[in-house]
């Protein structure tokens, strides 16, 4: 799912708190680029589509993310010529159930990559 070499490359170019904030940053802004793709198919839309799947592939492999990504490409590239096929709206349902492990191992990422920190050792109150 996630590349782990670009992963590694990532926290080591950028430090795993800021990583923490690319992954916060996707798994926020996600779920309206995925709300976007089918409201763009939907309302017949190939610009919102194709900006949404531009983003949302940007995302991808920014982590690695290397079949999400690829799908966002192609439904990219399927939405630039603006009209929506049946290979538009295929490749749009392809990229939703790629999304999903994606986000998940995003998450999972983010809990790796967060310090175990120890229990607060306060003093007690006499």
């Amino acid at each position: 799912m996630l590349n782990p070499q670009v992963v590694q490359e990532l926290v080591d170019s950028l430090e795993a708190p800021f990583v923490i904030e690319l992954v916060n940053t996707f798994l926020e802004d996600s779920p309206q680029l995925i709300d976007e793709i089918h409201q763009g198919i939907q309302d017949n839309e190939p610009e919102q589509v194709h900006r949404a799947a531009h983003t949302l592939k940007s995302f991808s492999k920014t982590f690695g993310l290397e079949q999400l990504g690829s799908l966002c490409q192609g439904l990219e590239k399927l939405s630039a010529h603006g009209e929506l096929s049946e290979g538009t709206k295929s490749a749009a349902k392809d990229t939703e159930a790629a999304y999903r492990p994606a986000r998940q191992a995003l998450a999972d990422l983010r809990q790796e990559l967060v310090p175990v920190r120890a229990p607060s050792s306060r003093p007690r109150e006499n």
